[in-house]
């Protein structure tokens, strides 16, 4: 029998890595870390089954659309680490698989989607040096390409609502795959979270510090910050989410 799969979508540096290996922990579900992403991800540390590198260069191939070649060579690499848990999480940071072709060629899957304040996020792309991932215009329009898939999603998340509820936040996730839990499997994925920081997916099982990198300094220009209040979209947005607004709050140093 096929493995269940569990999708987390969302962009880089919207916390999808400590969402999914937390979501995950309570079972010892395994995550699949971004198995179609640029990466031959099959060595430490994470030894992925061969398959994975054939799937992540044949998928860049077709012009990363989910053929049915594609679909048959995912799922050998999603039992496979799957294993006999029969089910995985996939992380998927990126805006490549168009939601169309998920809904079609893999409807037997599940998935949420995950979005941050997008200044934050911008905030944490500089803060980490991480430019060659960006966009041109600071990667606003990649943004709004994944808002408006976020905004379409029937299961919508933010990385704020897991800081101020984790364990209402983990019980949504859950109930928005299909898998049974309770009160005891939200404490056991909220200490995951607490115990462990996942600053990259190539850091996995750090010591989480006491506050989360990118959020200990503002490095956001001030033509960046313009540039996403003064767009209307990512504006109404940031209203209808509860973000600030303020162009005051993304400049300076954050306290604390």
């Amino acid at each position: 029998m096929s493995a269940r799969v569990a999708w987390v979508f969302s962009l880089a540096r919207c916390g999808s890595s400590v969402i999914a290996y937390a979501a995950g922990a309570p079972w010892r579900v395994p995550v699949a870390d971004e198995p179609f992403g640029p990466w031959d991800r099959t060595g430490p540390p994470y030894s992925y089954p061969p398959e994975q590198d054939e799937l992540r260069r044949r998928y860049w191939d077709v012009g990363e659309h989910l053929t049915p070649e594609v679909v048959a060579l995912a799922q050998r690499v999603f039992d496979a680490i799957a294993g006999d848990a029969g089910r995985v999480i996939c992380k998927h940071p990126h805006d490549s698989i168009r939601p169309e072709e998920f809904a079609s060629e893999l409807p037997e899957h599940r998935s949420i989607f995950l979005l941050r304040n997008p200044l934050m996020r911008l905030n944490s792309l500089l803060v980490r040096g991480w430019t060659n991932s960006m966009s041109e215009q600071y990667d606003l329009p990649r943004f709004k390409t994944v808002a408006q898939r976020w905004l379409d999603h029937p299961h919508r998340f933010t990385f704020e609502e897991f800081r101020a509820r984790p364990r209402v936040f983990f019980g949504r996730v859950w109930d928005a795959w299909g898998w049974d839990h309770s009160p005891a499997d939200a404490e056991a994925a909220v200490e995951y979270s607490r115990s462990h920081y996942h600053a990259s997916s190539r850091q996995l099982g750090d010591r989480k510090p006491r506050h989360l990198v990118s959020e200990q300094r503002l490095a956001l220009p001030e033509d960046a910050i313009d540039l996403y209040l003064e767009d209307d979209f990512v504006r109404e947005l940031m209203e209808s989410a509860g973000w600030s607004t303020r162009r005051d709050d993304y400049l300076g140093t954050r306290p604390g």
